[in-house]
């Protein structure tokens, strides 16, 4: 029983800590605080490079991208791989998107958000909690993004 209580004062504890502490590369190194994303809700792609269908989804995420961003930002955050490893793999599926595609090299991401599943998506409210997390990327995103 102990357990148990254990198990969801951490997982309570954990949904309300924000993702906006948290600090990211992109392809050209240069750090960017997630802070800048508060305001709205954040819809984050977290993939790797071992993660079966994440190309795909980035490619989907090109198309859905400039409705999702009337209703939230959208990031993509690349689990331990450098700013390099990301770039590379982009120019390697020729893929340029407009959306920023982020690298968590020492997974400082993923240690604040628990990653259940790889790749996934995850929604985040204005203040950068998460509000939900989904396998992959879910076919019907814009029903899932929570209006402000």
């Amino acid at each position: 029983m102990l357990r148990i209580l254990l198990v969801l004062f951490l997982m309570l504890t954990s949904c309300t800590e924000s993702v906006h502490e948290v600090k990211l590369r992109d392809t050209s190194g240069r750090s960017v605080p997630l802070s800048q994303f508060r305001g709205k809700p954040l819809v984050v792609y977290v993939w790797s490079g071992t993660c079966i269908g994440h190309t795909e989804d980035l490619r989907e995420l090109v198309k859905l991208y400039p409705k999702v961003r009337e209703r939230a930002e959208l990031i993509s955050v690349a689990v331990m791989m450098s700013p390099g490893d990301v770039e590379s793999f982009l120019r390697k599926v020729e893929l340029d998107p407009d959306y920023p595609i982020l690298a968590d090299e020492k997974g400082e991401f993923a240690q604040k958000v628990t990653l259940v599943f790889l790749p996934a998506t995850l929604i985040f409210d204005e203040e950068g909690r998460l509000v939900e997390s989904y396998p992959g990327l879910p076919e019907n995103l814009l029903s899932l993004i929570p209006s402000h």
